[in-house]
Protein backbone atom coordinates (compact mmCIF):
# COMPACT_ATOMS: atom_id res chain seq x y z
CA UNK A 1 0.00 0.00 0.00
CA UNK A 2 3.15 2.77 -0.70
CA UNK A 3 2.57 5.73 -3.19
CA UNK A 4 5.15 8.60 -4.05
CA UNK A 5 4.55 10.77 -1.38
CA UNK A 6 4.32 9.39 2.49
CA UNK A 7 3.90 10.48 5.88
CA UNK A 8 4.53 9.03 8.98
CA UNK A 9 1.65 7.79 11.22
CA UNK A 10 1.56 10.89 13.31
CA UNK A 11 1.20 13.59 10.44
CA UNK A 12 -2.27 11.53 9.85
CA UNK A 13 -5.64 12.57 11.16
CA UNK A 14 -6.38 11.35 14.46
CA UNK A 15 -8.55 8.53 13.09
CA UNK A 16 -6.21 7.28 11.49
CA UNK A 17 -3.85 7.06 14.59
CA UNK A 18 -6.63 5.54 16.56
CA UNK A 19 -7.32 3.07 14.18
CA UNK A 20 -3.49 2.38 14.07
CA UNK A 21 -3.42 1.90 17.90
CA UNK A 22 -6.33 -0.37 17.43
CA UNK A 23 -4.11 -2.49 15.33
CA UNK A 24 -1.11 -2.63 17.16
CA UNK A 25 -3.59 -3.75 20.46
CA UNK A 26 -5.81 -6.38 18.79
CA UNK A 27 -4.02 -7.78 15.29
CA UNK A 28 -5.93 -8.60 12.73
CA UNK A 29 -8.05 -11.17 13.43
CA UNK A 30 -10.12 -13.06 10.47
CA UNK A 31 -9.54 -13.11 6.77
CA UNK A 32 -7.38 -10.49 4.74
CA UNK A 33 -7.54 -9.94 1.57
CA UNK A 34 -4.13 -8.86 0.35
CA UNK A 35 -2.42 -12.28 0.68
CA UNK A 36 -5.21 -13.89 -1.45
CA UNK A 37 -4.74 -11.58 -4.26
CA UNK A 38 -0.80 -11.88 -4.31
CA UNK A 39 -1.67 -16.11 -4.44
CA UNK A 40 -4.20 -15.35 -7.14
CA UNK A 41 -1.24 -12.59 -8.70
CA UNK A 42 1.35 -15.01 -9.25
CA UNK A 43 -0.98 -18.56 -9.45
CA UNK A 44 -2.44 -16.46 -12.99
CA UNK A 45 1.35 -16.40 -13.74
CA UNK A 46 1.96 -19.78 -13.79
CA UNK A 47 -0.95 -20.43 -15.43
CA UNK A 48 -0.54 -18.04 -18.32
CA UNK A 49 3.48 -19.59 -18.38
CA UNK A 50 1.77 -22.89 -19.14
CA UNK A 51 -0.98 -21.65 -21.60
CA UNK A 52 1.89 -20.69 -23.83
CA UNK A 53 4.04 -23.54 -23.51
CA UNK A 54 1.04 -26.14 -24.09
CA UNK A 55 -0.28 -23.60 -27.59
CA UNK A 56 3.55 -22.75 -28.70
CA UNK A 57 6.22 -25.21 -27.68
CA UNK A 58 4.10 -27.94 -26.94
CA UNK A 59 1.07 -28.67 -29.32
CA UNK A 60 1.84 -26.55 -32.24
CA UNK A 61 5.18 -28.02 -32.37
CA UNK A 62 3.74 -31.42 -31.77
CA UNK A 63 1.97 -30.61 -34.97
CA UNK A 64 4.44 -29.76 -36.73
CA UNK A 65 6.59 -33.42 -36.30
CA UNK A 66 3.53 -35.18 -37.01
CA UNK A 67 2.82 -33.35 -40.03
CA UNK A 68 6.66 -34.38 -41.36
CA UNK A 69 5.95 -37.54 -39.91
CA UNK A 70 3.07 -38.30 -41.86
CA UNK A 71 4.39 -36.60 -44.96
CA UNK A 72 7.24 -39.12 -44.98
CA UNK A 73 5.08 -42.11 -43.60
CA UNK A 74 7.81 -42.97 -41.41
CA UNK A 75 8.56 -43.05 -37.52
CA UNK A 76 11.74 -40.97 -38.30
CA UNK A 77 10.26 -38.28 -40.31
CA UNK A 78 11.36 -36.11 -37.54
CA UNK A 79 14.32 -35.31 -35.80
CA UNK A 80 14.63 -36.75 -32.42
CA UNK A 81 15.65 -33.66 -30.77
CA UNK A 82 12.77 -31.70 -32.09
CA UNK A 83 10.34 -34.86 -30.58
CA UNK A 84 12.33 -34.69 -27.72
CA UNK A 85 11.87 -30.76 -27.12
CA UNK A 86 8.29 -31.26 -28.21
CA UNK A 87 7.75 -33.77 -25.23
CA UNK A 88 9.22 -31.77 -22.34
CA UNK A 89 7.51 -28.63 -23.71
CA UNK A 90 4.28 -30.39 -22.95
CA UNK A 91 4.94 -32.73 -19.76
CA UNK A 92 7.04 -30.19 -17.91
CA UNK A 93 5.64 -26.67 -20.01
CA UNK A 94 2.43 -27.31 -19.35
CA UNK A 95 1.52 -30.11 -16.96
CA UNK A 96 4.37 -29.34 -14.78
CA UNK A 97 3.73 -25.62 -14.76
CA UNK A 98 0.44 -26.07 -14.12
CA UNK A 99 0.58 -28.23 -11.15
CA UNK A 100 4.12 -26.07 -9.63
CA UNK A 101 1.21 -22.92 -9.86
CA UNK A 102 -1.34 -24.68 -8.48
CA UNK A 103 0.45 -26.87 -5.90
CA UNK A 104 2.29 -23.70 -4.64
CA UNK A 105 -1.47 -21.97 -4.50
CA UNK A 106 -3.65 -24.80 -2.76
CA UNK A 107 -1.47 -26.89 -0.78
CA UNK A 108 -0.24 -24.25 1.74
CA UNK A 109 -4.13 -23.03 2.16
CA UNK A 110 -5.15 -26.52 2.46
CA UNK A 111 -3.05 -25.98 6.11
CA UNK A 112 -4.53 -22.97 6.74
CA UNK A 113 -1.55 -20.94 5.93
CA UNK A 114 -0.14 -18.39 2.98
CA UNK A 115 3.17 -18.62 1.57
CA UNK A 116 5.35 -15.86 3.46
CA UNK A 117 7.84 -15.55 0.89
CA UNK A 118 6.60 -14.42 -2.46
CA UNK A 119 9.50 -12.89 -3.44
CA UNK A 120 10.79 -16.29 -3.23
CA UNK A 121 7.68 -17.96 -5.29
CA UNK A 122 8.38 -15.24 -8.21
CA UNK A 123 11.82 -16.13 -8.22
CA UNK A 124 10.70 -20.09 -8.30
CA UNK A 125 8.45 -18.93 -11.76
CA UNK A 126 11.41 -17.35 -13.15
CA UNK A 127 13.67 -20.00 -12.69
CA UNK A 128 11.10 -22.77 -13.61
CA UNK A 129 9.81 -20.51 -16.83
CA UNK A 130 13.98 -20.37 -18.02
CA UNK A 131 14.79 -23.61 -17.65
CA UNK A 132 11.70 -25.18 -19.12
CA UNK A 133 12.19 -22.38 -22.19
CA UNK A 134 15.68 -22.92 -22.56
CA UNK A 135 15.44 -27.04 -23.24
CA UNK A 136 12.79 -26.01 -25.51
CA UNK A 137 14.60 -23.52 -27.48
CA UNK A 138 18.08 -25.72 -27.97
CA UNK A 139 16.01 -28.83 -28.93
CA UNK A 140 14.84 -26.75 -31.87
CA UNK A 141 17.34 -24.34 -32.81
CA UNK A 142 20.71 -26.12 -31.51
CA UNK A 143 22.22 -23.31 -30.56
CA UNK A 144 25.32 -23.35 -27.87
CA UNK A 145 23.39 -26.68 -26.58
CA UNK A 146 25.68 -27.82 -24.80
CA UNK A 147 25.62 -25.20 -22.24
CA UNK A 148 21.75 -24.90 -22.87
CA UNK A 149 21.23 -28.46 -21.89
CA UNK A 150 22.68 -28.25 -18.45
CA UNK A 151 21.93 -25.03 -17.32
CA UNK A 152 18.39 -25.70 -18.26
CA UNK A 153 18.21 -29.33 -16.81
CA UNK A 154 20.07 -26.91 -13.69
CA UNK A 155 17.56 -24.30 -13.11
CA UNK A 156 14.71 -26.94 -13.64
CA UNK A 157 15.94 -28.81 -10.69
CA UNK A 158 16.58 -25.59 -8.61
CA UNK A 159 13.27 -24.49 -9.20
CA UNK A 160 11.67 -27.84 -7.87
CA UNK A 161 13.82 -28.01 -4.73
CA UNK A 162 13.23 -24.30 -3.99
CA UNK A 163 9.44 -25.02 -4.25
CA UNK A 164 9.30 -27.92 -2.15
CA UNK A 165 11.44 -25.57 0.36
CA UNK A 166 8.44 -22.64 0.08
CA UNK A 167 5.64 -25.68 0.80
CA UNK A 168 7.12 -27.59 3.86
CA UNK A 169 10.20 -25.29 5.28
CA UNK A 170 9.95 -21.56 4.69
CA UNK A 171 8.19 -20.28 7.54
CA UNK A 172 4.36 -19.46 6.96
CA UNK A 173 1.95 -16.91 7.61
CA UNK A 174 -1.89 -17.77 9.12
CA UNK A 175 -5.01 -17.26 6.62
CA UNK A 176 -7.08 -16.84 9.66
CA UNK A 177 -5.28 -16.99 13.20
CA UNK A 178 -8.33 -17.09 15.34
CA UNK A 179 -8.73 -21.07 13.32
CA UNK A 180 -5.24 -21.77 12.91
CA UNK A 181 -3.01 -21.43 16.23
CA UNK A 182 -0.97 -24.73 15.37
CA UNK A 183 0.59 -26.31 12.18
CA UNK A 184 -1.01 -29.34 11.30
CA UNK A 185 0.19 -32.70 11.13
CA UNK A 186 0.49 -35.07 8.19
CA UNK A 187 -2.70 -36.18 6.95
CA UNK A 188 -1.91 -39.32 5.97
CA UNK A 189 -4.86 -39.48 3.17
CA UNK A 190 -4.80 -40.71 -0.06
CA UNK A 191 -4.34 -37.08 -1.36
CA UNK A 192 -1.06 -36.59 0.84
CA UNK A 193 0.49 -39.74 0.19
CA UNK A 194 -0.10 -39.65 -3.60
CA UNK A 195 1.56 -36.13 -3.41
CA UNK A 196 4.68 -37.23 -1.39
CA UNK A 197 5.11 -39.89 -3.72
CA UNK A 198 4.70 -37.87 -6.69
CA UNK A 199 6.76 -34.97 -5.29
CA UNK A 200 9.63 -37.48 -4.45
CA UNK A 201 9.63 -38.99 -8.30
CA UNK A 202 9.66 -36.25 -9.80
CA UNK A 203 12.88 -34.55 -7.39
CA UNK A 204 14.35 -37.92 -8.66
CA UNK A 205 13.76 -37.53 -12.59
CA UNK A 206 15.14 -34.23 -12.69
CA UNK A 207 18.22 -35.55 -10.75
CA UNK A 208 18.36 -37.88 -13.50
CA UNK A 209 17.38 -34.94 -15.91
CA UNK A 210 20.34 -32.97 -14.98
CA UNK A 211 22.79 -36.17 -14.93
CA UNK A 212 21.58 -37.19 -19.00
CA UNK A 213 22.15 -34.12 -19.86
CA UNK A 214 25.76 -33.65 -18.33
CA UNK A 215 26.71 -36.96 -19.87
CA UNK A 216 25.32 -35.70 -23.62
CA UNK A 217 26.92 -32.30 -22.88
CA UNK A 218 30.10 -34.47 -22.53
CA UNK A 219 29.94 -37.40 -24.98
CA UNK A 220 27.13 -36.61 -27.81
CA UNK A 221 27.31 -34.93 -30.83
CA UNK A 222 23.49 -33.09 -30.79
CA UNK A 223 21.12 -32.82 -28.21
CA UNK A 224 19.56 -35.94 -27.67
CA UNK A 225 19.05 -37.74 -25.04
CA UNK A 226 20.19 -41.77 -25.63
CA UNK A 227 16.60 -43.77 -26.54
CA UNK A 228 17.03 -45.63 -22.61
CA UNK A 229 17.72 -43.17 -21.23
CA UNK A 230 15.01 -41.13 -22.11
CA UNK A 231 12.38 -44.15 -21.72
CA UNK A 232 13.94 -43.90 -17.93
CA UNK A 233 12.93 -40.24 -17.76
CA UNK A 234 9.18 -40.00 -19.24
CA UNK A 235 8.42 -42.63 -17.14
CA UNK A 236 9.80 -40.89 -13.64
CA UNK A 237 8.10 -37.71 -15.09
CA UNK A 238 4.95 -39.61 -16.09
CA UNK A 239 4.15 -42.09 -13.83
CA UNK A 240 6.16 -41.34 -11.15
CA UNK A 241 5.02 -37.64 -10.73
CA UNK A 242 2.56 -36.41 -13.58
CA UNK A 243 -0.32 -39.27 -12.88
CA UNK A 244 0.41 -39.32 -9.39
CA UNK A 245 -0.33 -35.99 -9.18
CA UNK A 246 -3.29 -35.79 -11.20
CA UNK A 247 -4.76 -38.50 -8.98
CA UNK A 248 -3.91 -36.60 -5.94
CA UNK A 249 -5.70 -33.61 -7.26
CA UNK A 250 -8.46 -35.66 -8.47
CA UNK A 251 -9.51 -36.53 -4.60
CA UNK A 252 -9.78 -32.96 -4.10
CA UNK A 253 -11.54 -31.62 -7.23
CA UNK A 254 -13.27 -34.65 -9.40
CA UNK A 255 -14.46 -36.31 -6.20
CA UNK A 256 -16.28 -32.62 -5.39
CA UNK A 257 -17.46 -31.59 -8.68
CA UNK A 258 -18.63 -34.74 -10.04
CA UNK A 259 -20.42 -35.13 -6.93
CA UNK A 260 -18.47 -38.59 -6.48
CA UNK A 261 -18.49 -40.90 -2.95
CA UNK A 262 -15.43 -40.44 -1.18
CA UNK A 263 -12.37 -41.98 -2.00
CA UNK A 264 -11.41 -44.94 -0.40
CA UNK A 265 -8.50 -44.03 1.94
CA UNK A 266 -7.48 -47.26 3.21
CA UNK A 267 -5.62 -47.79 -0.45
CA UNK A 268 -3.16 -44.57 0.27
CA UNK A 269 -0.02 -46.60 0.75
CA UNK A 270 -0.47 -49.66 -1.29
CA UNK A 271 -1.24 -46.42 -4.32
CA UNK A 272 1.88 -45.15 -2.98
CA UNK A 273 3.81 -47.84 -2.91
CA UNK A 274 2.75 -48.76 -5.94
CA UNK A 275 4.30 -45.49 -7.71
CA UNK A 276 7.12 -46.30 -6.19
CA UNK A 277 8.05 -49.49 -7.27
CA UNK A 278 6.95 -48.55 -10.86
CA UNK A 279 9.79 -45.95 -10.34
CA UNK A 280 12.34 -48.13 -9.06
CA UNK A 281 11.98 -50.71 -11.94
CA UNK A 282 12.39 -48.19 -14.59
CA UNK A 283 15.48 -47.09 -13.13
CA UNK A 284 16.70 -50.72 -13.10
CA UNK A 285 15.39 -50.79 -16.56
CA UNK A 286 12.40 -53.19 -16.34
CA UNK A 287 10.55 -51.72 -18.35
CA UNK A 288 7.86 -54.87 -18.76
CA UNK A 289 7.56 -54.82 -14.84
CA UNK A 290 7.07 -51.23 -14.34
CA UNK A 291 4.50 -51.62 -16.70
CA UNK A 292 2.37 -54.25 -15.34
CA UNK A 293 2.87 -52.17 -12.35
CA UNK A 294 1.61 -49.44 -13.25
CA UNK A 295 -1.30 -50.62 -15.21
CA UNK A 296 -1.86 -52.78 -11.82
CA UNK A 297 -1.55 -49.26 -10.00
CA UNK A 298 -3.89 -47.63 -12.28
CA UNK A 299 -6.98 -50.18 -12.12
CA UNK A 300 -6.51 -49.27 -8.08
CA UNK A 301 -6.50 -45.56 -8.30
CA UNK A 302 -9.86 -45.74 -10.40
CA UNK A 303 -11.62 -48.32 -8.04
CA UNK A 304 -9.88 -46.03 -5.17
CA UNK A 305 -11.17 -42.63 -6.27
CA UNK A 306 -14.72 -44.48 -7.06
CA UNK A 307 -14.61 -42.81 -10.79
CA UNK A 308 -16.87 -45.37 -12.58
CA UNK A 309 -19.88 -45.43 -9.29
CA UNK A 310 -22.90 -43.47 -9.39
CA UNK A 311 -23.06 -39.30 -8.06
CA UNK A 312 -24.28 -39.57 -4.89
CA UNK A 313 -24.73 -35.32 -4.77
CA UNK A 314 -25.50 -33.04 -8.41
CA UNK A 315 -22.50 -32.42 -9.83
CA UNK A 316 -21.53 -28.81 -10.64
CA UNK A 317 -22.67 -26.88 -13.45
CA UNK A 318 -23.59 -23.52 -13.27
CA UNK A 319 -21.09 -21.77 -15.73
CA UNK A 320 -19.17 -24.57 -17.29
CA UNK A 321 -20.01 -27.41 -19.66
CA UNK A 322 -22.82 -29.36 -18.39
CA UNK A 323 -21.12 -32.53 -19.69
CA UNK A 324 -17.89 -32.10 -18.09
CA UNK A 325 -18.49 -35.29 -15.28
CA UNK A 326 -18.59 -37.72 -18.84
CA UNK A 327 -15.27 -36.29 -19.70
CA UNK A 328 -13.93 -36.93 -16.04
CA UNK A 329 -14.65 -40.29 -15.99
CA UNK A 330 -13.57 -40.69 -19.90
CA UNK A 331 -9.56 -39.42 -19.08
CA UNK A 332 -9.95 -42.31 -16.68
CA UNK A 333 -10.90 -44.91 -19.74
CA UNK A 334 -8.08 -43.40 -21.22
CA UNK A 335 -5.89 -43.81 -18.49
CA UNK A 336 -6.22 -47.58 -18.94
CA UNK A 337 -6.05 -47.57 -22.29
CA UNK A 338 -2.68 -45.83 -22.47
CA UNK A 339 -1.41 -48.44 -19.38
CA UNK A 340 -2.71 -51.74 -20.86
CA UNK A 341 -1.28 -50.42 -24.48
CA UNK A 342 1.93 -49.50 -22.87
CA UNK A 343 2.00 -53.44 -21.84
CA UNK A 344 0.92 -54.44 -25.26
CA UNK A 345 4.25 -52.74 -26.55
CA UNK A 346 6.17 -54.12 -24.55
CA UNK A 347 5.50 -57.47 -25.74
CA UNK A 348 5.42 -56.59 -28.91
CA UNK A 349 7.82 -54.49 -29.94
CA UNK A 350 7.72 -54.56 -33.52
CA UNK A 351 4.84 -53.21 -33.59
CA UNK A 352 6.57 -50.07 -33.51
CA UNK A 353 3.70 -47.38 -32.48
CA UNK A 354 1.87 -49.04 -29.78
CA UNK A 355 4.64 -46.97 -27.44
CA UNK A 356 3.66 -43.53 -28.97
CA UNK A 357 -0.07 -44.92 -28.72
CA UNK A 358 0.16 -45.37 -25.46
CA UNK A 359 2.23 -42.13 -24.47
CA UNK A 360 -0.56 -40.53 -26.58
CA UNK A 361 -3.05 -42.00 -24.13
CA UNK A 362 -1.96 -41.06 -21.30
CA UNK A 363 -0.49 -37.29 -21.92
CA UNK A 364 -3.44 -36.17 -23.90
CA UNK A 365 -6.28 -38.61 -23.63
CA UNK A 366 -5.84 -38.88 -19.78
CA UNK A 367 -4.16 -35.96 -18.67
CA UNK A 368 -4.95 -33.46 -20.96
CA UNK A 369 -8.55 -33.79 -21.10
CA UNK A 370 -8.76 -33.86 -17.14
CA UNK A 371 -7.16 -30.27 -17.16
CA UNK A 372 -9.56 -29.40 -20.09
CA UNK A 373 -12.48 -30.46 -17.24
CA UNK A 374 -11.05 -28.88 -13.96
CA UNK A 375 -9.15 -26.37 -14.93
CA UNK A 376 -12.38 -24.41 -15.81
CA UNK A 377 -13.74 -25.45 -12.64
CA UNK A 378 -11.36 -24.15 -10.02
CA UNK A 379 -9.05 -21.65 -11.76
CA UNK A 380 -11.79 -18.83 -12.37
CA UNK A 381 -12.86 -19.30 -8.56
CA UNK A 382 -9.01 -19.29 -7.71
CA UNK A 383 -7.72 -16.19 -9.86
CA UNK A 384 -10.26 -13.81 -7.48
CA UNK A 385 -13.19 -15.44 -8.29
CA UNK A 386 -13.43 -14.81 -11.98
CA UNK A 387 -16.10 -16.44 -14.18
CA UNK A 388 -15.35 -18.47 -16.69
CA UNK A 389 -15.76 -16.75 -19.89
CA UNK A 390 -17.37 -19.64 -22.52
CA UNK A 391 -19.07 -22.61 -21.38
CA UNK A 392 -19.64 -23.29 -24.87
CA UNK A 393 -15.69 -23.39 -25.70
CA UNK A 394 -15.30 -25.68 -22.79
CA UNK A 395 -17.44 -28.47 -24.14
CA UNK A 396 -16.24 -27.86 -27.81
CA UNK A 397 -12.60 -27.99 -26.60
CA UNK A 398 -13.40 -31.21 -24.84
CA UNK A 399 -15.21 -32.76 -27.93
CA UNK A 400 -11.86 -31.50 -30.39
CA UNK A 401 -9.86 -32.98 -28.02
CA UNK A 402 -11.57 -36.78 -27.67
CA UNK A 403 -12.40 -36.75 -31.52
CA UNK A 404 -8.44 -35.52 -31.83
CA UNK A 405 -7.05 -38.16 -29.44
CA UNK A 406 -9.04 -41.36 -30.77
CA UNK A 407 -7.89 -40.75 -34.12
CA UNK A 408 -4.57 -40.49 -33.04
CA UNK A 409 -4.32 -43.31 -30.76
CA UNK A 410 -6.65 -46.19 -33.08
CA UNK A 411 -4.48 -44.48 -36.60
CA UNK A 412 -0.57 -44.08 -34.67
CA UNK A 413 -0.14 -48.49 -34.19
CA UNK A 414 -1.79 -49.01 -37.50
CA UNK A 415 0.42 -46.27 -39.42
CA UNK A 416 3.91 -46.97 -38.01
CA UNK A 417 3.12 -50.58 -38.94
CA UNK A 418 1.37 -50.69 -42.22
CA UNK A 419 3.43 -47.81 -44.89
CA UNK A 420 1.30 -46.76 -47.44
CA UNK A 421 -1.74 -47.15 -45.41
CA UNK A 422 -4.92 -44.94 -45.03
CA UNK A 423 -3.60 -44.48 -40.88
CA UNK A 424 -0.90 -42.05 -42.23
CA UNK A 425 -3.82 -39.73 -43.53
CA UNK A 426 -5.78 -40.11 -40.28
CA UNK A 427 -2.44 -38.75 -38.36
CA UNK A 428 -2.58 -35.37 -39.52
CA UNK A 429 -6.58 -34.80 -39.32
CA UNK A 430 -6.12 -35.86 -35.40
CA UNK A 431 -3.32 -33.16 -35.14
CA UNK A 432 -5.07 -30.66 -35.73
CA UNK A 433 -8.30 -31.38 -34.26
CA UNK A 434 -6.18 -31.83 -30.81
CA UNK A 435 -4.51 -28.52 -32.11
CA UNK A 436 -7.81 -26.65 -32.58
CA UNK A 437 -9.10 -27.94 -28.85
CA UNK A 438 -6.01 -26.48 -27.06
CA UNK A 439 -6.57 -23.56 -29.20
CA UNK A 440 -9.75 -23.38 -28.12
CA UNK A 441 -8.66 -24.21 -24.64
CA UNK A 442 -5.99 -21.37 -23.97
CA UNK A 443 -8.59 -18.75 -25.41
CA UNK A 444 -11.32 -19.55 -22.76
CA UNK A 445 -9.26 -19.60 -20.15
CA UNK A 446 -6.69 -15.98 -21.29
CA UNK A 447 -9.97 -14.39 -21.68
CA UNK A 448 -10.76 -15.63 -18.09
CA UNK A 449 -8.13 -14.04 -16.68
CA UNK A 450 -8.29 -11.28 -18.53
CA UNK A 451 -11.43 -10.09 -16.95
CA UNK A 452 -11.44 -7.62 -14.39
CA UNK A 453 -12.12 -8.64 -10.74
CA UNK A 454 -15.70 -9.27 -10.37
CA UNK A 455 -17.38 -8.16 -6.73
CA UNK A 456 -19.51 -11.20 -5.52
CA UNK A 457 -21.39 -8.68 -2.89
CA UNK A 458 -24.78 -6.36 -4.03
CA UNK A 459 -24.90 -2.60 -2.21
CA UNK A 460 -25.32 -3.87 0.91
CA UNK A 461 -21.89 -4.98 0.74
CA UNK A 462 -20.85 -0.80 0.70
CA UNK A 463 -21.45 0.07 4.36
CA UNK A 464 -20.12 2.92 6.80
CA UNK A 465 -19.24 -0.15 9.01
CA UNK A 466 -16.88 -1.92 6.24
CA UNK A 467 -13.08 -0.75 6.37
CA UNK A 468 -11.05 1.08 3.91
CA UNK A 469 -8.45 -1.80 4.14
CA UNK A 470 -10.91 -4.66 2.74
CA UNK A 471 -12.05 -2.49 -0.01
CA UNK A 472 -8.26 -1.30 -1.33
CA UNK A 473 -6.71 -4.69 -0.79
CA UNK A 474 -9.61 -6.60 -2.62
CA UNK A 475 -10.03 -4.28 -5.17
CA UNK A 476 -7.37 -2.22 -5.80
CA UNK A 477 -8.87 0.16 -8.34
CA UNK A 478 -11.08 1.09 -5.04
CA UNK A 479 -8.61 3.37 -4.14
CA UNK A 480 -8.87 5.82 -6.48
CA UNK A 481 -11.99 5.91 -6.60
CA UNK A 482 -12.00 6.45 -3.00
CA UNK A 483 -10.11 9.24 -3.15
CA UNK A 484 -11.77 11.08 -5.91
CA UNK A 485 -14.80 10.83 -3.34
CA UNK A 486 -12.93 12.42 -0.83
CA UNK A 487 -10.51 10.64 1.15
CA UNK A 488 -7.67 12.63 0.90
CA UNK A 489 -5.76 10.64 3.43
CA UNK A 490 -5.59 8.04 0.84
CA UNK A 491 -3.04 10.28 -1.34
CA UNK A 492 -0.07 10.10 0.58
CA UNK A 493 -0.57 7.47 3.66
CA UNK A 494 2.00 4.87 3.45
CA UNK A 495 0.05 2.19 4.77
CA UNK A 496 -3.65 1.67 5.62
CA UNK A 497 -4.72 0.66 8.93
CA UNK A 498 -6.39 -2.91 8.92
CA UNK A 499 -9.68 -1.23 11.55
CA UNK A 500 -10.25 1.86 9.90
CA UNK A 501 -13.93 2.40 8.79
CA UNK A 502 -15.43 4.29 6.05
CA UNK A 503 -17.62 6.33 8.49
CA UNK A 504 -14.00 7.03 10.06
CA UNK A 505 -12.16 7.93 6.74
CA UNK A 506 -14.55 10.29 5.79
CA UNK A 507 -14.70 11.98 9.16
CA UNK A 508 -11.31 12.34 8.96
CA UNK A 509 -10.80 14.27 5.75
CA UNK A 510 -14.82 16.04 6.44
CA UNK A 511 -15.60 14.05 3.63
CA UNK A 512 -19.86 12.99 2.83
CA UNK A 513 -19.67 10.16 3.72
CA UNK A 514 -22.89 9.37 1.21
CA UNK A 515 -21.13 10.61 -1.48
CA UNK A 516 -18.29 8.05 -0.81
CA UNK A 517 -21.30 5.34 -0.05
CA UNK A 518 -22.37 6.07 -3.63
CA UNK A 519 -19.32 6.20 -5.40
CA UNK A 520 -18.02 2.71 -4.01
CA UNK A 521 -21.67 1.47 -4.99
CA UNK A 522 -21.21 2.49 -8.91
CA UNK A 523 -17.90 1.31 -8.76
CA UNK A 524 -18.93 -2.17 -7.73
CA UNK A 525 -22.18 -2.36 -9.91
CA UNK A 526 -20.15 -2.04 -13.00
CA UNK A 527 -18.12 -5.30 -11.84
CA UNK A 528 -21.15 -7.56 -10.74
CA UNK A 529 -20.64 -10.98 -12.10
CA UNK A 530 -22.38 -11.77 -15.32
CA UNK A 531 -25.39 -14.12 -13.61
CA UNK A 532 -25.85 -11.76 -11.57
CA UNK A 533 -26.65 -8.38 -13.39
CA UNK A 534 -30.24 -9.72 -14.19
CA UNK A 535 -30.74 -10.70 -10.69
Amino acid sequence: MQIGKQKSQLDLPQEWQAAFERDRENPLRGNDPLPERQAARFLAAFILTGLVFVLLPGTLLGVWNLLRIAGEQTGTGATPAWIQAHGQAQLLGWVGTFILGISLYVLPKMRGRYIARLDLVWLDWGLWTVGVAWRWWIGVSGNYWRVGLVGSAALELAAFVLAQYLLWVNPTKDAAPQRFQRQKPFPGDLASWLGVVGFASFIVALVLNLGIAIEVARRAAEPVYPPVADRIFLILALWGFAIPAAWSYSTRFVTIFAGLAEPKQTTARWLAAGVAITVVCALLQQFLTASVIAAGVSLGAVWALRIFEPSVREPKRVGVYRNYPAFMRLAYVWLLIGAFWGIAAELAPQVSGLGGASRHALTVGFLATLIFCVAPLILPSFLAGRELQSSALMGASLWLLTVGCTLRVGSESLAYSSPGGIAWKVLPVSALLELTAVCLFVLNLGLTIAQRIPAWFGPSGVAPRMTVYFYVASFPKARAVLQDAGLTTLAYAREIPHTLTLAEAAAADRADLDLILGALRDFFAERRPRRQRNI
